[in-house]
């Protein structure tokens, strides 16, 4: 059996009626789950109701086995697992009946335990428990419990079929986007060979998770699934996987990295500024990575001229690196430190000869959770108050005259991720509260985007738009009319934010990529056709032009 701190651990992998059980075993009580300093806030209001439900619904049958037995032990059993039982008063009375000399005989004791044995359910959990209670002496005793592990482990077995697999991916993907775990990597690891290792789960249902969706695991957990022997090639082929993903998992290509960039006072550069906005884990750096990698390729602008003087040169030029059209499979980067914010600078050429000056700012993914620490009074750590300052900087106290484009980025599928126990809708919700307190969005904004990114993921068949329409509104509704609100409120964009599908191309083990620049393509086309555009030849003369 788990101790407490086990369940608390783990109250996510179990099922309602597990968590009955151990309530019951009087393991852990219903006061100590619901304690969210114990379960971390892992404790659903709907499993809370599951197990409130069948602890209810259960007394009936185990009232009605006490008076089957009629015994002290049975009556007591049901004493201590319903204090507040319905029966309550009853199951006194019957055991007083039976304790008190003249009233109504204990039945009949047999000569040996081995006829009291023989008369007792084997099939029956309460009547074990309840010979175990009331003969601790008994020879039959180790066979009592024998025959009650058994039967719990069935009854888990039998709950777990399927459904645990479902509360282990939502573990994994939590794990995935906590930030304080220190090495997701091994413990995403050690929790599936656990389960594993005790039946929980099934490798073939793990191989059917993962080629239902081939970017549940990062590559170095498959990496280390396949090194200890968990996982073999035959498994890579029976989750559908590209073999040059595989290959290239094999040939273990190191991540590009970034050094961390200094800090920000303000955007340098004349120009439209592009902000990149979202959580961590939204996929926004690599999405911006394959828009700059496009812009700079010679297909949709004429050519980029990048600026070696701006804050994030090296992070642009490093992040363009990491996308190529030809097909070959690449290495997506890790994450970049969830606190630090990129000025990336440069002049767009388009295919008519005028130039587009740009700067892009790949904000902070911890910027959108300070701005909700901040909003709810919650004390921010240094690094966090750092964070937030450059915002404050460069788009309230010294903020700039130049012309301003927002894209906030959204994965399509992780409104079931959780960060420090919230979804990312409500940190989305607090930043366009943020947003409004600062009247950030008030002067000089031309358009807001809502960017889905890893749109693959919609189920084939279905119409594109109306799928993410459907989904933001049943996930998002709270934060896209906050962001309609804003542009009503400020004339932007006609009052209306557009949605803009995006994907990568083939993603594989959450850090493997084919890329298909199609949806890079359109970005960068709409950031030509929405910003102003310069002949080359008048282009330092007209860029004062843009502060105006």
């Amino acid at each position: 059996m788990p101790t407490k701190e086990e369940i608390f651990d783990n109250i996510s992998l179990y099922t309602a009626e597990q968590i009955v059980g151990f309530i019951r075993q009087g393991i852990v009580t219903e006061i100590e789950l619901e304690d969210s300093d114990n379960t971390g806030g892992e404790y659903s209001s709907d499993m809370r109701k599951k197990v409130n439900e069948l602890l209810n619904d259960q007394e009936p049958a185990d009232w009605n086995k006490a008076l089957e037995i009629n015994t002290v032990a049975g009556y007591q059993y049901y004493l201590d697992t319903y204090p507040d039982g319905a029966h309550r008063e009853e199951a006194r009375n019957r055991k007083r009946e039976l304790q008190n000399v003249g009233a109504a005989p204990e039945p009949k004791q047999p000569e040996h335990p081995s006829d009291r044995w023989e008369l007792v359910d084997k099939e029956s959990l309460v009547g074990l428990q309840a010979f175990i209670e009331a003969h601790p002496d008994s020879p039959h005793v180790p066979e009592a419990k024998r025959l009650v592990n058994k039967i719990i482990n069935k009854q888990s077995q039998e709950e777990l079929t399927g459904i645990d697999m479902e509360a282990m991916i939502k573990r994994i993907k939590n794990i995935q986007a906590d930030k304080k775990v220190l090495d997701p990597v091994e413990t995403v690891f050690s929790l599936i060979v656990t389960n594993l290792n005790k039946g929980r789960i099934t490798l073939k249902e793990l191989v059917d998770a993962i080629a239902e969706d081939k970017n549940l695991l990062a590559a170095k957990v498959i990496h280390k699934l396949y090194d200890e022997g968990y996982l073999t090639m035959a498994d890579f082929g029976a989750m559908n996987v590209d073999m040059a993903f595989v290959q290239h998992m094999l040939e273990d290509v190191p991540p590009q990295k970034f050094n961390s960039p200094r800090p920000m006072a303000q955007i340098s550069k004349p120009s439209t500024e592009i902000y990149f906005w979202g959580i961590p884990s939204s996929g926004k750096s690599c999405a911006l990575g394959g828009i700059l990698s496009v812009a700079g390729g010679g297909k949709v602008a004429s050519h980029m001229d990048k600026d070696p003087h701006c804050q994030g040169y090296e992070y642009m030029s490093r992040l363009m690196l990491l996308f190529n059209d030809d097909g070959s499979v690449g290495t997506l980067p890790e994450g970049t430190s969830t606190t630090s914010t990129y000025e990336m600078g440069f002049n767009l050429t388009d295919n008519a000869g005028m130039v587009h000056p740009i700067t892009c700012i790949d904000l902070a993914g911890e910027m959108i959770r300070c701005m909700f620490k901040f909003d709810s009074g919650i004390d921010l750590e240094e690094k966090e108050l750092i964070t937030l300052d450059t915002l404050t900087r460069i788009l309230v106290d010294n903020r700039t005259q130049n012309r301003k484009m927002h894209f906030f980025v959204i994965e399509y599928g992780a409104d079931d991720r959780y960060y420090e126990g919230l979804p990312q809708r409500v940190y989305l919700e607090a930043a366009v509260q943020y947003i409004r307190s600062y009247e950030i969005f008030n002067r000089n904004t031309d358009a807001i985007f809502i960017l889905v990114s890893k749109v693959d993921k919609v189920p084939k068949g279905v119409s594109r738009n109306a799928a993410l329409a459907e989904y933001l509104d049943k996930n998002y509704r709270g934060f896209v009319n906050g962001l309609k609100s804003i542009c009503k409120e400020n004339e932007i964009n006609g009052g209306d934010v557009e949605v803009v599908p995006f994907s990568l191309g083939n993603v594989c083990f959450q850090n493997y990529c084919q890329f298909d620049d199609a949806a890079a393509r359109l970005v960068v086309e709409k950031i030509i056709e929405r910003t102003p555009g310069f002949k080359a030849d008048k282009i330092n003369k007209l860029l004062g032009k843009l502060k105006g």
